[in-house]
């Protein structure tokens, strides 16, 4: 939950009441390019002044960003394998088969496909998941021993 915007706003006084000298003393020994900068809540709600800023603010998610992820199929059809929902099999010990089998599940027709075609390659992925165990799910040992350690 967020906190109310007062909080908000009280937080930012408190942090602005700082000594400024203490503030810029900090700030030469940082060499990092980071800025902290503080407005008032006058200033929060106040329309878009900057031009550069409303440009982008009209902007849709693919113009702003370079990997834009549109899901897990890319809008020419292809897997997206940078997709979260299945870039952790793409990371995991059989992502090389687990590539293969989909690359060649989204280039296959469905009449292919109702024919076997694909098959070599999710056997494969599949060899491959039930001799590494890496989708196991967690044993009950596991799990009690984890929450020990919480």
């Amino acid at each position: 939950m967020l906190p109310s915007l007062s909080k908000f706003f009280s937080i930012l006084r408190i942090a602005n009441s700082h000594n400024q000298v203490d503030r810029n003393e900090e700030d030469k020994n940082d060499e990092s390019n980071e800025k902290v900068i503080f407005i008032t809540k006058k200033e929060f709600f106040e329309p878009i002044a900057d031009e550069y800023v409303k440009s982008i603010s009209k902007m849709s998610p693919e113009e702003i960003y370079d990997n834009y992820n549109p899901g897990p199929t890319n809008p020419d059809g292809s897997v997206n394998f940078e997709c979260h929902c299945v870039s952790h099999i793409v990371a995991s010990p059989c992502g090389y088969d687990f590539r293969k089998a989909m690359t060649c599940q989204k280039s296959a027709s469905e009449k292919e496909l109702e024919e076997g075609a694909c098959g070599e390659e999710f056997m494969k992925f599949l060899e491959c998941v039930m001799s590494t165990g890496c989708f196991r799910r967690s044993s009950e040992e596991e799990l009690n021993s984890k929450k020990d350690s919480d």
